[in-house]
């Protein structure tokens, strides 16, 4: 979920709404930086206050329209990582005639963050309540109060992305993930179709676990401390002993959490036997730091629990 630049675009004013539809968006700038925001699951159930149930829910159901936030303008709503990226400390630019806004989301922050007001009033008494177009598979008019709700809970929450990562306001994102796969003779499968843990055999005795992680300024084999941990206890990683992560030299190339073709740099080898038998799940987390960023832990206890599974392995039959 690279939680590239923390700049969060509110619901811009949909000026061009009814007469600037585009045939084709124009290409998602977010699209070749860090994603950890993949699409889940259909059986997966989200957190409604989560950045991946709001937009689930409200931003790409609701505010995609063609010619508005479909990567017309800011905020982007295409995907969950241009939705945040477009939100969380992102400069505004209609502001009430008070002045009271700065940023759209403002984390921890409800009544500053503009976003909010955007929904619920006309900030300027001409741009209109936000949304202006409503898609057709829409659910706003019926769940409007349930869904603006569910907008202060996550920013009163610290407006949190996928991986559970507080914001941080600076010019320079945290690292993020990519991908991470397994191979032990072959490549590994996954649990849950494709998005739960590895899949290992208990006949084998040797793992090896990539991961593919990147920065918006720093090369992902530049990054520093290169750290792991595993646990059989999802959220039991503050004990638990560090590892090396190898940097390889060339990068294993694979197909990533969202299905394009990713750079694995990182990778360890393990004895799964040594973690776990046969029925049992071991996490794995991930401590990278970049060049001005404090360390950043991949996942972290915040995340999403399919992100959490999805650094995983289980021995199988």
């Amino acid at each position: 979920m690279n939680q590239s630049k923390y700049i969060l675009p509110l619901f811009f004013l949909c000026l061009l709404a009814f007469s600037a539809c585009k045939e084709e968006a124009p290409i998602n700038p977010f699209d070749n930086i860090e994603n950890p925001n993949g699409p889940a699951p259909e059986d997966v159930v989200l957190d409604p206050t989560s950045i991946a149930g709001l937009h689930a829910n409200l931003f790409k159901k609701t505010c995609a329209n063609s010619g508005c936030h479909d990567g017309t303008f800011e905020p982007d709503y295409r995907s969950i990582e241009s939705t945040y990226n477009t939100l969380v400390y992102q400069p505004i630019i209609k502001n009430n005639l008070a002045g009271t806004y700065e940023y759209r989301v403002l984390p921890g922050n409800v009544e500053a963050s503009q976003l909010v007001a955007r929904l619920i009033t006309d900030i300027d008494g001409s741009s209109g309540i936000m949304p202006l177009v409503i898609e057709p598979d829409s659910d706003w008019e019926q769940e409007k109060e349930t869904l603006i709700q569910d907008v202060k809970d996550w920013i009163a929450a610290g407006a949190k992305d996928l991986l559970g990562n507080q914001p941080v306001l600076n010019d320079n994102g945290l690292p993020g993930m990519l991908g991470v796969a397994g191979f032990a003779s072959d490549w590994l499968g996954r649990e849950d179709s494709g998005f739960g843990a590895l899949r290992v055999s208990k006949t084998k005795t040797n793992l090896d676990i990539y991961i593919a992680l990147t920065d918006d300024k720093t090369a992902a084999n530049q990054l520093t401390n290169n750290k792991i941990r595993f646990s059989s206890n999802v959220d039991g990683f503050a004990n638990a002993p560090e590892s090396n992560l190898q940097i390889l030299a060339s990068p294993e190339e694979r197909n990533g959490f969202e299905g394009a073709l990713v750079k694995f740099y990182h990778k360890i080898s393990i004895n799964p036997q040594d973690y776990a038998a046969l029925g049992e799940t071991i996490f794995f987390r991930v401590y990278v730091k970049d060049d001005s960023n404090p360390l950043t832990e991949l996942p972290s206890d915040g995340g999403a629990f399919y992100i959490k599974n999805y650094f995983s392995f289980t021995i199988v039959e």
